[in-house]
């Protein structure tokens, strides 16, 4: 086989095998702002985390729910977000050790197109060629979308298998000055994915940029089917309501009139002032002239997710399955019948229990003497063998390792030195794989 052919077959079986992986990057399609920065690492590596799809796969979102460029749409590392603050490490995966990471800060364009030969000294992210885990310079994390990629200078062309990372970095615009309190405690500083900084998500009864401003007529002040509107007093929010002819006050609860006789059904009447009156209804009444029966299940009085049904004596709660009493509020203790075997211990739950086993046992109850396999501690396909009360795994080719967690590293167990510059993959299969690639 010649040298050019191996480096065709290379290149071919890391697109079918790697590339067409179908990755679904794992993202919250909303997050919030964090009062602290972090951490975040990047594996640079062709053999887990590369999506191809810009929606269902990088993004894992709705494409209906995003105005994004679909020519994105290529090979590529999981997409990450940061916030403004936050530290990016690179780590490059052991077979590349010998390669080192060589990565260029490009252009939407050359992202999507791969960077060519005659990069400038300053586009590189490092220095030079990285091995193991660095930092990249806050300077390339300013505001906005960056676009970083693996320059190619010998051996396969790993941008266009997915070597390349394109990272938005958001800040907030959630305080109103740099001390004040993030959405002035009245609501949550949030991003989608889609959108390019972090504002405000006002709480019901607050709106403005900041949450600053209070919905006073959301509390429905006004009374009697009155109106409400809202007007600045100052610098606080007040409102006004506008009362039908017959009522009248500052919530339009009084009365247009004068007390008289049984003017009031089933309470007491009260002169407010020489034009106005009130009723004082008695319990279980309520209507401005207390005409009407009050609701006794206006003040939910039923616990626990009770239903309240009103009757002509009040109401009653009907409780779900293990609450009793008037209002649901007694728990029925289903461990009292002491259902958990082997020595378990009871958690009552509403009408459930869950118990807590002894390390040898498993079910519902603990009644069924635990197959160390079914914890499924064997990773990466492999098969486990119960052996009484431990277990072993046979691996697939290409890992090792008590539960199979390591990948063999071929390049490094073999040490294979790859002649004119070639570089050695390590790839995972059901055979040995050691590709030495010749300088074309």
């Amino acid at each position: 086989m010649t040298p050019k052919s191996t480096v065709h077959m290379v290149v071919c079986f890391l697109q079918l095998c790697i590339v067409k992986g179908q990755i679904i990057c794992e993202r919250q399609i909303i997050a919030e702002w964090r009062v602290e920065p972090k951490h975040v690492l990047i594996e640079w590596t062709l053999r887990k985390n590369i999506c191809t799809d810009f929606y269902s796969e990088c993004w894992n979102v709705n494409k209906n729910a995003t105005r994004e460029d679909k020519n994105l749409s290529v090979p590529q590392i999981c997409p990450v977000q940061l916030q403004l603050g936050d530290t990016l490490f690179i780590s490059s995966e052991p077979s590349f050790q010998s390669y080192g990471m060589n990565l260029v800060n490009v252009s939407k364009e050359e992202f999507i197109n791969c960077p060519k030969i005659g990069f400038l000294q300053e586009q590189q992210i490092f220095v030079c060629q990285r091995r193991g885990l660095h930092q990249v310079d806050s300077t390339w994390l300013g505001v906005g979308t960056h676009y970083f990629a693996e320059l190619h200078k010998r051996g396969p062309y790993l941008c266009n298998m997915g070597l390349r990372l394109n990272v938005t970095v958001k800040q907030q615009f959630c305080q109103e000055t740099p001390n004040a309190p993030l959405c002035s405690k009245h609501g949550r500083c949030l991003s989608r994915v889609w959108e390019k900084q972090y504002s405000c998500h006002c709480f019901s009864q607050y709106s403005g940029k900041f949450c600053q401003k209070f919905n006073v007529c959301s509390t429905k002040p006004c009374h009697n089917n009155a109106s409400c509107t809202e007007k600045l007093e100052g610098i606080r929010n007040s409102y006004e309501c506008t009362c039908p002819p017959e009522f009248s006050g500052k919530n339009c609860t009084e009365i247009v009139g004068q007390c008289q006789p049984h003017t009031c059904f089933n309470g007491n009447c009260s002169n407010v002032t020489p034009n106005t009156f009130l009723c004082e209804c008695d319990k279980g009444f309520t209507g401005p002239f207390c005409e009407e029966p009050g609701d006794p299940c206006a003040s939910q009085p039923c616990l626990n997710r009770g239903v309240c049904q009103y009757n002509q004596s009040g109401y009653i709660c009907d409780c779900p399955a293990g609450f009793l009493g008037q209002d649901c509020e007694v728990d029925i203790n289903e461990c009292s019948s002491r259902p958990c075997q082997n020595r378990g211990t009871c958690i009552d739950l509403p009408n459930d229990v869950a118990c807590s086993c002894l390390p040898l046992f498993t079910g519902k109850f603990c009644e069924r003497i635990l197959n160390p396999c079914e914890l499924l501690p064997c990773l990466n396909n492999a098969t486990c063998v119960s052996e009484q009360q431990n277990y072993k795994c046979r691996c697939m080719p290409g890992f090792t390792g008590k539960n199979c967690e390591e990948v063999i590293d071929y390049c490094k167990l073999l040490s294979i030195n790859c002649l004119n510059e070639g570089l050695c993959l390590n790839i995972i299969g059901g055979f040995t794989v050691r590709y030495c690639c010749e300088l074309l």
